[in-house]
């Protein structure tokens, strides 16, 4: 009687709680994997670290700037570090008038705030608007993350494994009656 009770006691750890905390320990895996991954990846992904500015038409610039508009720093071209040069001239061709400063970028505070850049006998008004920070993950959170999933999906087959075993032992008891 008290081989029954092990045997039924076994079974429900194997049947139930072990697919259980395998599922459980799949999802924490992933909550850590996942994230941990993306860290690993994100420079070759998007600009990480590299702010990106856009620069507004002449006509807009004069109207946010005059009539008593908000006083701002003023710039000009050849102010700017070869960075900014490049990222202001690619936000002014740009579609959305949006580009990186992929470089040095002494003038960021300037442009934080919103500056004003001559350019070609024009002003333009000129600001951050993304500053694409890089995204911080723990250093072992990726492979804690795929050791936790590699050990849930264990949990998880462990009911299979298990029904395999009893009836192999069940096959191996009843040939041992046989014989």
């Amino acid at each position: 009687m008290a081989d029954d009770s092990t045997s039924t006691s076994t079974s429900v750890l194997f049947t139930y709680v072990a697919p259980f905390l395998g599922v459980l320990l799949i999802a924490v895996g992933i909550g850590g994997a996942v994230p941990g991954g993306y860290a690993l990846v994100q420079d070759e992904l998007r600009d990480c670290g590299v702010p990106t500015i856009a620069v507004e038409s002449p006509e807009r610039t004069a109207e946010l700037v005059d009539d008593g508009g908000p006083r701002m720093t003023r710039l000009s071209f050849e102010e700017l570090s070869p960075a900014e040069q490049e990222g202001f001239t690619e936000a002014l061709a740009a579609p959305r008038n949006e580009a990186h400063v992929s470089g040095a970028f002494p003038n960021r505070p300037a442009f934080t705030n919103g500056t004003i850049v001559s350019y070609e006998g024009e002003r333009y008004y000129a600001t951050v608007v993304a500053e694409n920070t890089c995204f911080e993950a723990p250093p072992l959170g990726f492979p804690l993350g795929v050791f936790a999933i590699a050990l849930g999906v264990v949990g998880v087959l462990t009911p299979p494994a298990y029904r395999k075993l009893v009836a192999l032992e069940r096959q191996a008891g009843e040939d041992r009656k046989r014989t």
